[in-house]
Parts: C-alpha cells; sequence; structure tokens
C-alpha cells in the first residue's frame, strides 16, 4: 500500500520568528514524530499563492492520519503553535491514479520544487488521463522536471490534484520553465484542467537556516520555560502513557 501524505501549512506571525524557530525545533517536530506523522520534508513557498510554510509527513493508512489528528496531545499543541503562526491549514493526499509505474524517490540534491495543482473539466476525464500517460508525463522528464509524484485530494479545500517536480537548483528550474516546449504543454493541459495554479517551494532547511543567520543569537537565547509561557503548558510526549 503507497503512503497517505499530510501537509500542513501556514506563515509565522511577523515579530515572533525567534520562538517560532524554536517551537519548529524542540516541539513541533519531535511530537509530531511521536504520533507517527514524522515530518519527512520541509518547504518553504518563493513563487506562488497561499502560506509560505509547507510541512509534509506520511502515513501508512487515513486512519493512522486521524487517529493523530483526534489525539489530546496534538491538539493542544496546535493550540499553542496557533500563537506564533496564522493562516494554519492543512490536507490529507493520497497517489494519484495517473502517477508513473515506477514510483522515483526524491533525490537528495533536489533542492527545488515545482508543485502544479488543478481540478480537471467535466466530461474530459479520459481525454485528461490520457494526456497524463501519453504526453505531459513524458514531456516533463523531456524538459528536465520528471514528475516524481502525483497525489489526489482526500480532505481539504483547494484543488484535487497535484504534480510535484524537483530540481537541482533554481538555475535548473528556471531552464526548464523557459523551455518552449513547457508553454505549449501547460496551453494544451489548460484544455482539459481548471483551476490551474503552480508554485516554486525550496527547502524549508534554506529558510530555517537563513532565519538563523539573521535571528540565530535571540533564537539560541530563548529558554525553554520563556517558551512556555509564551505559548502554555508543555506535554512530555516522551513521557505519556
Amino acid at each position: 500500500m503507497e503512503p497517505i501524505k499530510f501537509v500542513q501549512s501556514w506563515d509565522p506571525v511577523a515579530g515572533r520568528k525567534q520562538e517560532y524557530a524554536s517551537f519548529i525545533t524542540w516541539e513541533f517536530q519531535p511530537n509530531m514524530k511521536a504520533l507517527g506523522l514524522e515530518v519527512v520534508s520541509g518547504w518553504y513557498t518563493l513563487m506562488g499563492r497561499g502560506p509560505h510554510i509547507l510541512i509534509e509527513s506520511l502515513a501508512a493508512s487515513l486512519d493512522q492520519v486521524e487517529r493523530a489528528l483526534c489525539d489530546e496531545g496534538f491538539r493542544e499543541m496546535l493550540t499553542r503553535f496557533m500563537n506564533l503562526v496564522t493562516g494554519y491549514s492543512s490536507r490529507v493526499l493520497e497517489p494519484a491514479e495517473w502517477k508513473t509505474g515506477r514510483r522515483r524517490e526524491a533525490p537528495s540534491q533536489g533542492e527545488v520544487k515545482l508543485v502544479q495543482a488543478w481540478d480537471v473539466l467535466p466530461g474530459e476525464q479520459e481525454a485528461y488521463n490520457r494526456f497524463m500517460r501519453e504526453i505531459y508525463l513524458p514531456q516533463m522528464e523531456a524538459i528536465g522536471l520528471a514528475v516524481n509524484s502525483g497525489w489526489h485530494l482526500m480532505i481539504g479545500s483547494g484543488p484535487q490534484l497535484f504534480s510535484e517536480a524537483l530540481a537541482l537548483d533554481l538555475a535548473s528550474l528556471s531552464k526548464a520553465l523557459s523551455d518552449e516546449r513547457y508553454l505549449r504543454l501547460i496551453m494544451r493541459m489548460e484544455d482539459l484542467v481548471t483551476h490551474y495554479e503552480s508554485r516554486v517551494l525550496i527547502r524549508y532547511r534554506t529558510f530555517l537556516d537563513v532565519l538563523h543567520d539573521i535571528y540565530g543569537r535571540a533564537i539560541r537565547a530563548v529558554a525553554p520555560d520563556e517558551m512556555h509561557s509564551m505559548v502554555g503548558p508543555v506535554i512530555d510526549y516522551g513521557r505519556r502513557e
């Protein structure tokens, strides 16, 4: 069985980036792991609509995600987290039917991700499926943006379908997007889909590195007791029964 993806997104509250970075490091990530939804990747939106931060976790099933979301500790942690972020949302994704026969593993050097999203036009499902298999996937690979995963929205709002392609860096992505074949591909796709949108993401650790460069001393100066007084009492997941 292929994994389910749980995606959380938000923007840090202005003026509280020091506290935010400490909370992510010392509370959010460890607690997500304890709940069985360990963070496998994080991204910062460089170009495109929506919250800037996207954090991705994988689960074996929808039941596993639902159990974590119903966990009292998760809800309490999320309540505290809301003091440090705005525009929080989440969605649950399952692998799309048109995905490639062999599932590609994301290369470690893939520092930039292109995410495309859309809905299929009514009555165009058969033509759309053929387009994805015969034209979209081969052409994306030919221009250097091989699709490593495709997803269908199970729970959440927004477009129903997502395509993810990785690039080595921004220069590689820019070269692919400036290829005339890419423009032709999107123009053909728009005959079959609606609500099309795209986003360019960079690795979240790059954002955190910059954040630490700017606020490093202040972040390290945020003591645990000070953090807990800002966001409320903290549950020690390691000691929960």
